[in-house]
């Protein structure tokens, strides 16, 4: 009997074969984790580079409960996304994720490598949100950004979400998105871990 597919197996072959491409790139960056909405949600595997892509991993023993909640978490936020799933998920995963979505089959060989097949390719995303993309940047980061550009000393005492709002007001979705995924690039600490490679 082949062993079960486990989130370990699906993330470490999807890192060592299907985005081996990216990790290697010095323009992007691979960030397992990336919390949504100060933490409500989490991509299993952003890579951040001219966009940002999530992949959501669902290994056999998962459910697909959450899988609505993190579809709409990701939609907020990432240009492209994929779901890889064991074989035995995807009858209703498929039924659950918006046509934007990737769709990835896994299952155990034989030999007990993991087999990838793609069945749907990304296509773009077109409704990202303002304020969910600047929540990636911590307080700090937009407090600096906001400094820069002459807000006045009250407003950034302000909430973050006031300063959120702020930011998103300012700058056109796409120079904003472009600022979020410079300042995650350039981030030298995660607060609870190394930088990621």
């Amino acid at each position: 009997m082949r062993p079960r597919l486990k989130d370990e197996d699906l993330r470490a072959a999807a890192l060592r074969r299907l985005l081996a491409g990216a990790q290697k790139c010095a323009e992007t960056l691979v960030l397992e984790e990336l919390g949504l909405t100060h933490g409500a949600s989490r991509v299993d595997i952003a890579v951040i580079n001219g966009h940002i892509r999530g992949v959501e991993i669902k290994a056999e023993a998962d459910s697909l409960e959450r899988l609505p909640r993190q579809v709409q978490a990701y939609g907020l936020v990432v240009d492209r996304a994929t779901l890889i799933a064991s074989e035995r998920h995807l009858p209703a995963a498929l039924e659950l994720l918006p046509s934007w979505w990737g769709v990835v089959s896994a299952r155990r060989a034989a030999n007990g490598s993991v087999v990838f097949r793609r069945l749907r390719n990304e296509r773009a995303n077109r409704e990202t949100d303002a304020i969910s993309l600047a929540q990636l940047m911590w307080r700090d980061e937009v407090h600096a950004v906001l400094s820069g550009m002459g807000c006045a000393p009250q407003l950034l005492r302000a909430p973050r979400a006031s300063l959120y709002a702020e930011l998103a007001r300012r700058l056109p979705k796409p120079q904003l998105a472009a600022l979020v995924r410079a300042t995650l690039k350039s981030r030298t600490n995660w607060r609870d871990r190394p930088r990621p490679s």
